[in-house]
């Protein structure tokens, strides 16, 4: 059997972006330009328009390969929470910390086809047990899992952990973003699980970090960053240190790709077909194992709670490079 890398791309370094034709950055001018011309009749998410941060045509997209070259197109400065992006993250670091066994005795692997905020996720089948990790429920899970002594703790753990993995030390959470989110339903959900023994401690221990981390704030090139880390085997491009263990990307990639976007997630995986996280806020992460990480903003939303310009631009760049994973 090929080593696990292999199996994976990894081990395709000589595919990294540079093998993309140079135009690569005209090409991201050109699906901005075009998204600017097309309607986008998604709503906003309203704590997005709560803070200011509500304007439909703040498209961005930007790519970094597995060897560290950034291309970008349009808007990659501008700032964005990571919202539910943050869910593959934390998902990551509790892989880390207690192990692949622990954390699935808590959460699902299924791609129900659930909304970002489901209750029924956590009513059906096994009850207080979410369905998978990339909804609220389950990323609540997974933060609570986190290695720390109590909730201050073990925020700062995984802020230090994606402040690694985008390589810039200045991330942290939006105060004001975090006070306008809708706190209430996340909390009905962490008590009802609670109750069932999935979940334990107070609110400000397991809760109170989950609902920060969404918070998070940063632009394309830091979040592209942190998908070429998830492209490339774990590691940051040009360092040896490993982030994230081979086998427990092997397992995030896998849930980004049948849960990742919701339950849009079939039609995108045979539109797109390259792992990614969404947000609320509009943010998506990209990731084409072996080859480079991606990220686009676009605020206004589809039905299912994804960027209608995120998940349109993903989907020209994919059939253009023929990046999705069965491509």
């Amino acid at each position: 059997m090929q080593p696990l890398d292999m199996r994976l791309g990894f081990g395709l370094t000589e595919l990294t972006m540079d093998s993309i034709e140079d135009d690569i950055s005209e090409y991201f001018e050109q699906v901005v330009k075009e998204e600017k011309e097309l309607d986008h009749d998604g709503e906003v998410s309203s704590w997005m328009r709560e803070v200011g941060k509500d304007d439909k045509s703040m498209f961005g997209i930007c790519a970094v390969s597995t060897r560290g070259k950034v291309k970008e197109g349009a808007n990659t400065t501008e700032k964005f929470p990571l919202e539910s992006v943050s869910k593959a993250l934390s998902f990551a670091l509790a892989l880390e910390d207690v192990g692949a066994d622990k954390v699935f005795e808590h959460v699902g692997k299924e791609p129900r086809g659930d909304s970002f905020n489901s209750v029924a996720a956590v009513e059906n089948e096994q009850p207080g047990i979410p369905s998978n990790p990339m909804i609220n429920a389950g990323a609540i899970v997974c933060t609570s899992l986190i290695k720390g002594r109590n909730g201050e703790e073990r925020y700062t753990r995984l802020r230090d952990f994606i402040r690694k993995l985008a390589g810039n030390d200045q991330l942290d959470y939006n105060h004001e973003m975090f006070a306008a989110e809708e706190k209430d339903l996340n909390r009905a959900l962490f008590y009802f699980m609670r109750s069932h023994d999935i979940v334990s401690g107070s609110e400000e221990d397991s809760l109170l970090p989950y609902m920060k981390q969404t918070s998070i704030e940063m632009n394309c090139v830091d979040l592209a960053r942190i998908a070429a880390v998830l492209a490339n085997a774990g590691k940051a491009p040009g360092s040896d240190e490993q982030l994230i263990s081979p086998e427990n990307l092997r397992i995030v990639l896998t849930l980004m790709f049948t849960t990742g976007i919701y339950e849009a997630s079939g039609a995108y995986a045979v539109d797109v077909g390259i792992p990614s996280k969404s947000g609320i806020s509009g943010a998506i992460l990209a990731v084409v194992p072996g080859r480079m990480g991606l990220s686009t903003i676009g605020p206004a939303l589809d039905e299912s709670g994804n960027s209608i310009a995120g998940v349109r631009m993903l989907g020209k760049l994919a059939q253009r490079w023929h990046l999705g994973s069965f491509a």
